[in-house]
């Protein structure tokens, strides 16, 4: 067991193990850290809602589970992964923002650079020029201290202020799941672990493309990255009941042994339309086919592959156009052009050659992708 730092993913797992009723000790396995580490998160960032004075009877210390929560009047306490984050990083900058120069060696810094800057010098000429300096501090903390307001001269007025990287806040919006218990068990981190100890399974990763923000149409994309091979099916927009439906349509379509041939690791976003991608794992048996896996929130980079072969679909469907002018036979020759491009990454061999070498044309003509000869393919808007 590593010390390390919980990041936005841990608290995300820890919110969704209280909201199942797991003890510390079982969140702290499921994490893989100390179950004081668990104690001191939730105890420090959990937050309280005031009540009477009068405290609730039940022997729970944190109130994220509890049925009677809607209509009890007593204080209560949550954990919220969100908040607990932002906590968590504003005692960090915090504990960092503080200067450790005094303010006299401040105020003769300040006079040097902004004397400096007044003439049009650079940061790193005032810092070469006036040897001082570096008996004070190094040029980077002179940069930080007038990014950070300690010095008069503001950062836009520093020479090749635009080259170096900023960091801009942003407001993250909450995760769309409906149930963030589906995280347990299929956090990225798991998906990790599960790809490191099965090499030769095939993974498959989901999204869905967009057009106007009224559109009542979407297309759900089904990505093998391995062979850049992709493709799709038309859906209603930020629908999970017809997302779940439409991929146990291809399953049932291919059969349960071809389905853990083909999807035995699944990606998917946490988009509300993802909201019972969990369920696909099993048939109405109750028969396990598959795993599902979710992305980190806000990181598009857990999935490139697939949103790399987004940029083809964009040459058909820019961006900013509607697509409830689609029809499922429109996506299968969109996408039938898009898998008979020549890939210079894959030995110049498209998708479709590559699929069908490895998966078989039964497969491929049971979603209605057609091998298109390499002269007529064609990648303009429809």
């Amino acid at each position: 067991m590593k010390k390390r730092r919980l990041d936005i993913e841990d608290r995300i797992i820890i919110q969704a193990c209280l909201h199942n009723k797991n003890n510390i000790t079982e969140i702290a396995k499921r994490i893989d850290v100390n179950k004081s580490t668990i104690s001191r998160e939730i105890k420090k960032f959990s937050y309280k809602t005031l009540g009477t004075k009068y405290p609730c009877s039940k022997p729970c210390f944190i109130c994220n589970a509890c049925v009677q929560k809607g209509f009890c009047n007593k204080s209560k306490t949550y954990y919220n992964y969100k908040l607990a984050d932002q906590k968590s990083s504003n005692l960090r900058s915090k504990s960092r923002s503080t200067p450790k120069i005094s303010i006299e060696k401040i105020k003769f810094v300040d006079e040097l650079v902004s004397a400096g800057v007044k003439n049009g010098q650079s940061l790193h000429h005032i810092f070469v020029s006036s040897p001082e300096l570096a008996k004070i501090c190094t040029e980077r903390t002179i940069r930080r201290l007038c990014y950070r307001g300690n010095l008069s001269v503001k950062p836009h007025e520093l020479r090749r202020y635009v080259v170096y990287k900023h960091d801009y806040k942003d407001d993250k919006d909450k995760i769309n799941l409906k149930d963030i218990r589906v995280l347990i068990g299929r956090s990225y981190k798991d998906y990790v672990f599960k790809i490191s100890q099965n090499k030769s399974m095939n993974i498959v990763q989901y999204d869905s493309v967009i057009g106007k923000t009224k559109d009542k149409k979407a297309i759900l994309t089904i990505a093998f990255p391995k062979y850049n091979f992709q493709f799709g099916i038309l859906i209603q927009k930020d629908s999970p009941y017809c997302v779940l439906s439409s991929i146990r349509k291809i399953f049932k379509l291919i059969g349960i042994e071809t389905v853990k041939k083909i999807f035995p690791i699944n990606l998917a976003d946490n988009g509300i339309e993802f909201s019972f991608f969990s369920q696909i794992e099993f048939t109405d048996d109750g028969e396990k086919i598959c795993s599902s896996y979710f992305t980190n929130p806000y990181r598009a980079t857990d999935k490139a592959s697939c949103e790399r072969n987004h940029e083809l679909i964009r040459y058909f469907l820019p961006k900013g156009e509607s697509l409830d002018f689609l029809t499922q036979e429109k996506v299968d020759e969109m996408f039938s052009n898009i898998d008979s491009y020549v890939r210079k990454s894959k030995n110049d061999a498209t998708p479709y050659d590559l699929i069908k070498r490895k998966f078989g044309i039964d497969f491929l003509n049971k979603i209605n992708i057609k091998r298109i000869p390499n002269k007529k393919v064609k990648l303009n808007q429809i």
